[in-house]
């Protein structure tokens, strides 16, 4: 029996205009998918095509932002 990985669900609260939540559950309910499923694939199209407009990536922007603040952590350590 193949073990998988959980992947890990943070749970949020937003607001959607009722049409399109009526039909991201119309396409979650064709598709057999959970509806959180389905809204991780459109949001993960949505920063794929993003990043394809832009030609840039979030997660090494993400990377990038993680880094200096690792910087500034460093710096007021060494003030103290």
């Amino acid at each position: 029996m193949a073990k998988t990985d959980k992947v890990e669900l943070k749970r949020f609260t937003t607001l959607i205009q009722p049409p399109l939540l009526s039909q991201i559950k119309l396409i979650s309910y064709f598709t057999n998918k959970k509806l959180n499923e389905c809204i991780n694939e459109s949001i993960s199209e949505y920063i794929k095509d993003f990043e394809l407009k832009s030609n840039t990536s979030i997660q090494s922007l993400i990377s990038l932002k993680d880094n200096f603040n690792d910087l500034n952590n460093i710096e007021d350590l060494d003030k103290k």
